[in-house]
């Protein structure tokens, strides 16, 4: 049962990094529509916005596949000199205090766009949109690296591994 969690997770990690693909591939057309705009003297409402809105769901929907290929910036320089033991607890600790940090954040952002919806804030700019719309991505992304993060704590303890093992999740 906990490899078909195990596969599940990271094939939601996986998911998660090709939104934020799709979310960075989608701000060349509002790079590109506000460019051509400019040259033809158009006005193209909203491109900025909405850029806006992509760089930030492709940024955290990256997170936890980012953190999956072990490719966050880590302080290994000090943790490659300390004995196993020693690593392993250093990594429980860290992993245990960004988890709940991350856990935090994310209870209040997905807060924040209950209360979007709830009230239907709309985005101040030129866009006037839907602002729980604009939110969603960044906030399935804290989530789903809330998770990925109590997923590397559990692997962890489970392991009894110094690193939160790489994975190929490609």
């Amino acid at each position: 049962m906990f490899s078909a969690i195990d596969r599940f997770l990271i094939g939601l990690y996986t998911l998660c990094g090709y939104l934020a693909a799709v979310c960075l591939f989608m701000i060349c057309p509002m790079v590109l529509a506000n460019i051509i705009g400019r040259w033809i003297g158009v006005f193209v409402p909203g491109t900025n916005e909405i850029g806006g809105y992509l760089m930030a769901g492709a940024g955290t929907l990256g997170f936890a596949y980012t953190f999956g290929l072990n490719g966050h910036i880590r302080v290994s320089m000090l943790t490659d000199r300390l004995p196993t033991v020693l690593r392993w607890w250093v990594e429980v600790v860290s992993l245990a205090v960004s988890a709940a940090l991350m856990s935090y954040l994310a209870w209040h952002s997905v807060d924040m766009v209950l209360l979007s919806y709830e009230y239907h804030d709309r985005s101040s700019g030129t866009d006037n949109m839907l602002l729980w719309m604009a939110q969603t991505p960044m906030v399935v992304g804290l989530v789903v690296f809330a998770i990925a993060l109590f997923h590397g704590l559990i692997a962890a303890f489970a392991s009894h591994r110094p690193v939160y093992p790489k994975r190929d999740v490609l």
